[in-house]
């Protein structure tokens, strides 16, 4: 009898929201109120469609935006640290970045100087379900809401 109560604790310890962020990015953002956002240096075209997107995941999580811009470099920099919870910036299929962060299918694409380039939002690798949640929205985006 105590071993079935065990096991069932040890069950019911195992539940809970899954998929999980290993640190808790969407129960923050959901908790404070606060979605920290950092556009990279984007065209006017692409900057509104990046906006147009932050402002449906802040809707959705019941969140208020705080936008930087900045350098790719440095904003993937800020999502590794834990200072930014979502960059969105420009990704080749190829891009180095793959490694260090999660990039989430693009919103947009475009051609420059010969090669494809992703508007697309990046979010730190494990935070798996801050990053289904962005997945989700970038499909589900009606195609002028945000493309």
């Amino acid at each position: 009898m105590r071993l079935a109560i065990l096991l069932a604790c040890a069950a019911l310890a195992g539940c809970g929201p899954y998929p999980r962020d290993i640190s808790g990015t969407l129960d923050t953002i959901e908790r404070e109120h606060r979605l920290r956002v950092g556009l990279a240096e984007l065209s006017p075209g692409d900057a509104g469609v990046a906006r147009r997107f932050t402002d449906r995941i802040a809707a959705v999580t019941g969140a208020r935006a705080e936008l930087i811009t900045g350098p790719t470099e440095a904003l993937i920099a800020g999502l590794e640290d834990g200072d930014l919870d979502l960059v969105i910036g420009e990704f080749r299929d190829d891009s180095p970045w793959l490694a260090k962060v999660t990039v989430i299918e693009p919103l947009r694409h475009h051609a420059l100087a010969g090669r494809v380039y992703g508007l697309s939002p990046a979010a730190a690798n494990g935070e798996n379900r801050w990053i289904a949640l962005l997945e989700r929205e970038v499909r589900d985006a009606p195609m002028d809401a945000v493309r």
